[in-house]
């Protein structure tokens, strides 16, 4: 996968740095077309009565969302984590497609080492794919969203994200930077940055 010549396309922005396109509590990407969908959300994680990894997400807002711990950070939780206290949870956002609702993968526990320096805006996710879809009339953009990270394969796992915003017209196909928070049970874009149509090599 590349970029169509690039400089043909304008770099469509939205500037707006109380939220950055990326941040180093879910890692800088090491590459410009690095496909992503990672955030940090602030919440209680209340695990099933019989099972530790399965349970839900209530965010600070009381919101509920269906979540899985994955396996690196089971030992973490049972160990060293008050389950009775908000944490910042990294998290991988996904959609359920039946009943189009999100749900969280637990990756990991995010603790600032300076609190009072930390910018990172509240429930924060770094949304980076494909445009497939968007409309500005009704204030909705569905990103693709690779799994192995290119298309350099044949064979390509993806998911499907659904935001609310509004990007500039004629982007379809084209490579966007999100930065985006959740608010109730939606993901609003705040920021964003148009890196260019995307071009298959095969």
């Amino acid at each position: 996968m590349n970029l169509s010549n690039p400089s043909v396309y304008p770099q469509n922005l939205s500037s707006d740095s109380n939220y950055p396109l990326d941040h180093f509590a879910v890692g800088i990407p090491h590459h410009p077309l690095q496909y992503r969908a990672i955030g940090i959300i602030q919440a209680k994680y209340q695990p099933l009565e019989d099972k530790l990894t399965k349970g839900v997400i209530i965010s600070s807002d009381n919101q509920t969302f269906e979540t899985v711990l994955l396996g690196k950070t089971i030992s973490a939780v049972k160990n060293h984590i008050d389950l009775n206290e908000s944490q910042n949870w990294v998290v991988y956002p996904h959609t359920i497609p039946e009943i189009e609702q999100i749900h969280f993968q637990i990756a990991g526990i995010y603790i600032p080492e300076n609190i009072s320096s930390d910018t990172l805006p509240l429930n924060y996710f770094s949304i980076r794919g494909e445009v497939l879809y968007s409309s500005k009339k009704e204030k909705k953009v569905i990103v693709k969203i690779c799994k192995n990270n290119t298309l350099s394969t044949r064979r390509v796992c993806f998911f499907k994200l659904e935001l609310e915003g509004k990007i500039p017209d004629h982007t379809i196909k084209h490579f966007y930077s999100f930065s985006v928070v959740l608010e109730g049970k939606k993901l609003i874009i705040k920021n964003y940055i148009d890196l260019g149509l995307i071009a298959v090599n095969f």
